[in-house]
């Protein structure tokens, strides 16, 4: 028996496990945008409370800290509907 190689090539296990890294990266990035886009929703709830100083807004720089989450998550979020390329 001689032994010949084949045309066809098979995938080695570094490049599955690149392949399944970046899967989990797009996923876990997908769910970052996803939790940032309805936590950018929810948050304006949350400015009532802080204009009068309730309970956990009692801190100084609260109001501020808030909107500066809100825009972080408005940023992070945006791109939440956009339809992902299924390459």
């Amino acid at each position: 028996m001689s032994s010949s190689t084949s045309s066809t090539r098979l995938p080695t296990p570094a490049r599955h496990g690149t392949a399944i890294a970046a899967a989990c990266g797009r996923r876990a990035a997908a769910g970052v945008r996803a939790v940032a886009f309805w936590a950018a929703v929810a948050l304006p709830l949350a400015y009532v409370p802080a204009a009068y100083g309730v309970a956990p807004f009692e801190a100084a720089g609260s109001p501020l800290v808030l909107v500066a989450v809100h825009v972080a998550c408005f940023l992070l979020g945006h791109g939440h509907a956009a339809p992902e390329n299924s390459d």
